[in-house]
């Protein structure tokens, strides 16, 4: 599935939540916002990715701010809370076996993209989660798809012959929580990690920088710089990237916007997506509850993961 009205209507919803941090004129963010609908405006049609009507409209919109990112006070301000529940989860799986310590913190990653630091409609969680949260999957939060058990299969038999994984990073609020995946596939696994990340924010997406910040960087052999004016990894944007992700041992996708473009383009190697399903679009194209925890894998085999 490709660009809906509702795709549209949410970039255009983050646009405005994103102006409304801003200490302008009114007069000047409604100027700001008609410039950004005219861009919208040239890229609606049914063969459109949503990420790349959301990487256009959010390079006019760091345009017409002068370059100006929105996101680091908000990453600041709520950064601290994210880290303290990742490290109270953290503190809870060292007690757990090695496969239920791996699914918690696959359970969590994908938990994280659920939460936003702005109200946007695509905003599940009013909190960054934390251990009381992973109590409740299964109840008052939905687990749609999960097929963590064929993932830990083949995360085990990866770690007996050896592999490479990229980690495609998304917000950093979700940085925490990966960190906690990421340090248990290097520690107990003996697995590499090459992450991929922006030259310069997106967003409050993860760069560089970031995984020095919180503690990453030594679990991380690679990281690789995919720029800074786009949502995800794309082929036509980033072939020579792309095609490292099609030779990978496994990749890690995170959050809804990313996935599907994933979805929409598949890779050849083996791969995981984890997200929560903030709308009825994530829903449709994965055929999952709206608002469920999912993590879904392609092109793992019951031969690989047996």
């Amino acid at each position: 599935m490709r660009l809906t009205p509702t795709c549209i209507a949410c970039t255009l919803a983050r646009r405005a939540a994103e102006l409304e941090q801003l200490d302008i004129d009114n007069r000047k963010k409604l100027g700001i916002y008609r410039d950004l609908l005219d861009a919208v405006n040239l890229y609606i049609g049914p063969d459109i990715e949503v990420a790349v009507l959301e990487s256009v409209v959010f390079r006019r919109f760091k345009t017409l701010l002068g370059g100006k990112n929105v996101y680091e006070n908000l990453i600041k301000e709520k950064i601290n809370a994210a880290q303290t529940r990742a490290n109270e989860i953290y503190e809870m799986l060292k007690e757990k076996p090695l496969e239920e310590k791996l699914r918690l913190a696959l359970y969590a990653s994908a938990l994280a993209t659920g939460y936003n630091v702005l109200d946007v409609p695509e905003k599940v969680l009013l909190e960054p989660p934390g251990p009381a949260d992973l109590a409740l999957i299964g109840s008052s939060i939905k687990l749609g798809r999960d097929d963590s058990t064929k993932l830990i299969k083949y995360i085990n038999r990866l770690g007996e012959s050896g592999g490479t994984v990229y980690y495609l990073f998304a917000s950093v609020m979700e940085l925490p929580y990966d960190k906690n995946i990421i340090r248990i596939l290097v520690e107990d696994f003996g697995l590499d990690i090459v992450g991929i990340v922006r030259g310069a924010r997106y967003r409050d997406f993860v760069v560089a920088e970031d995984l020095e910040s919180y503690g990453l960087i030594e679990y991380v052999s690679e990281v690789l710089d995919m720029g800074s004016d786009s949502l995800t990894v794309t082929k036509d944007e980033h072939p020579h990237i792309y095609g490292q992700l099609n030779e990978a041992s496994l990749v890690f996708i995170k959050g809804s916007e990313q996935v599907i473009y994933f979805h929409n383009n598949p890779l050849k190697s083996p791969n995981v997506l984890a997200f929560m399903a903030p709308c009825s679009v994530v829903a449709r194209a994965f055929d999952v509850p709206l608002r469920s925890l999912n993590i879904i894998v392609q092109n793992i085999e019951e031969s690989q993961s047996g």
